[in-house]
């Protein structure tokens, strides 16, 4: 993994920042608290999300940021011939490949695991391992034996032999289940044979017995053969007996239909003689029917006139009383032009003074945070000086004149007193310094008379100007309600005209008494109307009941001659009842004979099919177990070959892990005495992973803090290097976040010129901290600073003599 470039907006205190990561070595350097490892984090968060943030999601955002602005993070790294690019958001995750224009991956957890994927550790291993912290160094030595075991053979790929030898056992229980099954179900394979002889035996009884049950179902059958003919032409009587009977019975019902048929018709030409006598002179009363329409149209006219009327009368009173509100309200707003012209000017003057009070009381309170911010700096360097001054007076007074003096490596005697005397003055001088600055930073701490001063004038020009802004909104208000209601008192006047207008157009003279006299009237005309309307249809229908009478006698003619000649052919036909149950019998007779037969050649036949079932059967069960046991031997053969490959798994695995802990010392070793320039020169890690510094080929019983973090970062840079040989050189990244607190300036230039050396493995180094004296020996600097004013961090990349600002996005 080789990082490309990364774009910041609204994360953290970087409100926009976009840095181009170059290979070699690079320091990002700043104050504490300045965003530096703000940086690291970022990076961390676009690959694996919101685990590797701290706090929540609306604590990332940028504190001067609106609400709801964007926060996002853009990476751009090279991992395996491929450029990669992920863009995230709070709610949403993107990775483009090769500079495509589609995602190959989207979604909050799709994006993390196709990265994790890519990079084959999860958020946990790549932190402990390319990502190292001055608090992370201790991070191996926090663990138990086991656990750091796991952890190394995990990040070095043996732990893929453990699952591979979980496979392999589940796989060998599994064979021992199926061979258990399979012993379960053995059989005796003499019982077995013997059942094969049975059912042979059952199976040709069984074809012996159907052989002659299809004799005497064949015999049967020729029996029925001789009877069916005769059987056949006495049925053939019988039927056309019945249709003769049959079409007799119908002629009958069709007279009798026919008959009645010619009584209806002639009672309804009764009916119809009955309503055209009614019809006549109905008639003659409907002639006065349209005048009687007409004069009712002329009332219902007169009555709609009448409602408008009264509709445009209260019309026309409403449109009075609104145009007499609104002339009232127009009388009351005609002041509003002049106090807008007077309160604009007033306006513009509070303006003016309320940007003066704003710049006031900027100036001012940029000026308190610099000298907080300054005064807090200058006590956290004297404080830490003091500190580190202590530790060797500390370590002077235990060595004694003969001891070895921890900075220049040999022993005082005489000059014990002078040194040990001068370094407390040291540390006195420091300590005093310290508690005035302590007791500047008190008094810094609350805010001036001044800002608070002016801080209270710029409220008090604000409220003044809001107050006016708001009585210049409701006098705007009000002559734009002017305009209105001068256009509302136009229309209502318009309005009233046209009412009158149209009241004057509407007809008069309408009697209600008169009117319902006429609709009475017309209402009688309309009943005589419907009841003429009924009778006609069944006056116009006497031709068509003539007609149907006349059909009905023709009907009548033709079914008595029908029943005429039916009656003689039915006379004609020899037909005889005993003849046809005596022939009946006989093919009954034969019919249960050949059924019986026949069920017999069937139950027959289902014992032979059951026999040769049975047969089957049992030459099936001693062919399955036939194949049981050719089976259970196969698998007893597996189960060997399963035993020996778990033990080899168990074995290789315990020389893995064996060959970890010396190769790992070895390469730690080197790295520590390119440090400390040849005064370790071993270190080693015993059975339980524990870290030995070893002097002289000798256990050191007692080391410094800073001895410690110095094997505890050699450690990790030789896992680093490690896991990087073993990938492929695929991750050729090493970032390290204040990791120099505990070294002196020579083991920090040591350290410098040893990652140097290691450009081979990692192609990129970044070294975040706050100490200003390793720059000379990097090869590129990014500063990192924050901006009081803004409340954003600054970010710019420095040459070894110079500054060229970075590109902000």
């Amino acid at each position: 993994m080789r990082l490309v470039r990364l774009a910041l907006q609204n994360f953290r205190q970087h409100a926009r920042t976009a840095i181009d990561f170059r290979p070699g070595v690079t320091g990002v350097i700043g104050p504490n608290g300045a965003g530096k490892s703000t940086i690291l984090e970022a990076i961390a968060w676009a690959v694996y999300g919101a685990s590797a943030a701290r706090g929540t999601n609306e604590t990332l955002r940028f504190s001067r940021a609106p609400r709801r602005s964007r926060v996002e993070v853009e990476l751009t790294f090279e991992l395996g011939g491929h450029e990669y690019r992920v863009v995230r958001t709070m709610h949403e995750a993107q990775v483009f490949i090769d500079g495509g224009a589609d995602p190959v991956a989207t979604g909050m957890a799709g994006a993390t695991t196709y990265l994790q994927a890519r990079l084959g550790m999860n958020r946990e291993e790549f932190f402990n391992t390319y990502f190292t912290g001055q608090k992370e160094l201790q991070f191996l030595a926090n663990m138990g034996p086991a656990q750091r075991g796991r952890f190394l053979s995990r990040l070095l790929g043996y732990e893929r032999l453990r699952v591979a030898q979980d496979r392999v056992r589940e796989r060998r229980n599994e064979m021992r289940h199926e061979l258990d099954g399979l012993r379960v179900a053995r059989a005796d394979p003499l019982e077995l044979e013997r059942a094969v002889s049975a059912a042979e035996t059952r199976l040709a009884e069984a074809s012996r017995d159907l052989d002659a049950a299809e004799t005497a179902r064949a015999e049967a059958a020729a029996a029925l053969v001789g009877v069916v003919p005769r059987w056949n032409a006495i049925q053939k009587d019988r039927d056309r007996a019945r249709e003769q009977a049959h079409a007799l019975a119908t002629a009958r019902k069709e007279l009798e239909a026919a008959e009645r048929d010619v009584e209806r018709a002639t009672r309804g030409l009764d009916a119809i003689a009955l309503a055209a006598a009614e019809l006549e002179p109905l008639r003659a009363r409907l002639e006065a029917m349209p005048a009687a329409e007409a004069e009712c149209d002329r009332f219902d006219a007169l009555a709609r006139a009448q409602e408008r009327r009264v509709v445009l009368e209260r019309s026309a009173q409403a449109a009075r009383l609104e145009l007499v509100d609104t002339v009232k309200r127009i009388e009351t707003l005609e002041t509003a032009p002049v106090l807008v012209r007077q309160y604009t000017a007033e306006l513009e003057s509070l303006r003016s003074a309320q940007k003066e009070a704003e710049s006031s009381v900027e100036a001012l309170n940029a000026e308190w945070s610099g000298k907080r911010q300054e005064t807090s700096t200058r006590l956290v360097t004297y404080r830490k000086s003091a500190q580190e001054l202590r530790e060797k007076i500390r370590e002077l007074r235990n060595a004694g004149p003969d001891g070895t003096c921890p900075t220049c490596e040999r022993p005082l005697r005489d000059e014990f007193d002078n040194v040990v005397g001068r370094l407390d003055d040291e540390y006195l001088s420091l300590v005093q310094d310290g508690k005035w600055l302590s007791q500047r930073e008190k008094q810094l701490a609350a805010k001036p008379d001044e800002l608070i001063e002016a801080e209270q004038n710029r409220a008090d020009t604000r409220n003044a100007a809001d107050e006016l802004s708001q009585r210049l909104a409701r006098c705007e208000q009000a002559v734009q309600e002017l305009w209105t209601l001068a256009q509302e008192r136009k229309r209502r006047e318009q309005q009233l005209d046209q009412l009158q207008l149209e009241l004057l157009q509407q007809p008069d003279g309408y009697d209600a008494e008169a009117h319902r006299e006429a609709e009475r009237i017309l209402e009688a005309l309309r009943e005589t109307a419907r009841r003429a309307a009924g009778l006609a249809p069944i006056v116009a229908a006497r031709e068509e009941r003539e007609q149907e009478r006349a059909d009905a006698r023709k009907l009548v003619t033709a079914a008595r001659r029908r029943i005429s000649r039916l009656e003689s052919e039915s006379a004609k036909l020899a037909f005889s009842e005993e003849e046809f149950a005596r022939l009946k019998a006989a093919h009954q007779a034969a019919a249960d004979a050949l059924h019986r037969t026949e069920l017999h050649a069937v139950e027959t036949g289902g014992r032979v099919q059951t026999a040769e079932e049975a047969h089957r059967g049992a030459l099936r069960e001693l062919q399955q177990h036939r194949k049981r046991e050719a089976a259970a031997r196969s698998l007893e053969v597996q189960l060997r070959y399963h035993n020996e490959l778990d033990a080899a798994l168990s074995n290789l695995r315990q020389d893995l892990n064996a060959r970890v802990r010396p190769e790992l010392g070895d390469l730690a070793s080197s790295f520590l005495a390119d440090i400390t320039d040849g005064r370790y020169t071993s270190l080693e890690i015993d059975e339980n992973y524990n870290v030995l510094v070893m002097d002289e080929g000798e256990e050191k019983p007692v080391i410094s803090g800073g001895e410690e973090d110095i094997a505890n970062l050699v450690l990790r840079l030789a896992i680093s290097q490690m896991i990087a040989e073993r990938a492929g050189q695929q991750l050729s990244i090493l970032i390290l976040d204040e990791v120099f607190g505990s070294l002196d300036v020579d083991h920090r230039d040591n350290v410098v010129q040893l990652l140097h050396r290691l450009e081979g493995r990692f192609e990129q180094v970044i070294l975040i901290t706050h100490v200003e004296g390793i720059r000379e020996g990097l090869d590129h600097v990014i500063r990192v600073d924050y901006d009081e004013r803004t409340g954003a961090s600054r970010v710019s990349e420095e040459a070894v003599s110079g500054v060229i600002p970075l590109q902000l996005v």
